[in-house]
């Protein structure tokens, strides 16, 4: 069935309007947790902690307690009111990839227009990052990133933000940002892994 069939269209909403009400029919009020896969959870850990400000809160799977019951080792850490949690991986398939140009999946953080801001020049100077963008039809400005293994992340506004410290997302000369252009080795050297 195409979006046409089923009567799907554009739709915006006023400027300010994303934190008017936070209703739900099911009493869904926000994110609580979201968890990534890792090969490397040491990594992983220090990662959350130095780029994203995490502050550690439950941590299980590395005893010989948690091994002896089956437990793999997975963390959660606090980054602002949400819960980042990462699990290790080691045998398996793991989904996440460099090389894969689709935007989900992909978490986004919000913040102010002026922490957008600092973030953006902060990272800018350690990983690459993407961005700041404007969306067309919505008041979010945004930028992106990733982490070493791929796992594709946000950090955006629904603050005015300046026309002239962002891009239109898809613009003429702009286009759509490439996740392959923001692959990284943290904490090496950033750019493209060898």
């Amino acid at each position: 069935m195409s979006t046409t069939e089923i009567g799907l269209q554009n739709r915006t909403m006023a400027p300010g309007e994303r934190d008017k009400s936070d209703e739900n029919a099911f009493g869904l009020a926000s994110v609580d947790h979201f968890a990534l896969p890792t090969r490397n959870i040491a990594v992983m850990e220090r990662f959350v902690r130095e780029v994203l400000g995490g502050v550690p809160y439950y941590y299980a799977g590395f005893d010989e307690t948690d091994r002896n019951m089956g437990r793999v080792p997975h963390i959660f850490i606090r980054v602002g009111n949400v819960l980042f949690q990462c699990t290790e991986v080691p045998e398996g398939e793991m989904t996440v990839s460099k090389d894969d140009e689709n935007i989900a999946p992909h978490v986004a953080f919000k913040v102010t227009a002026k922490d957008l801001e600092a973030n953006f020049e902060r990272l800018k100077k350690i990983i690459p990052v993407s961005g700041p963008y404007r969306h067309r039809g919505i008041d979010c400005t945004t930028f992106y990133f990733m982490t070493p293994e791929g796992h594709k992340l946000e950090i955006c506004t629904w603050e005015p933000y300046p026309e002239d410290k962002s891009l239109m997302m898809g613009a003429p000369g702009v286009g759509i940002m490439k996740w392959s252009d923001l692959v990284h080795d943290w904490p090496n050297v950033p750019g493209k892994s060898a």
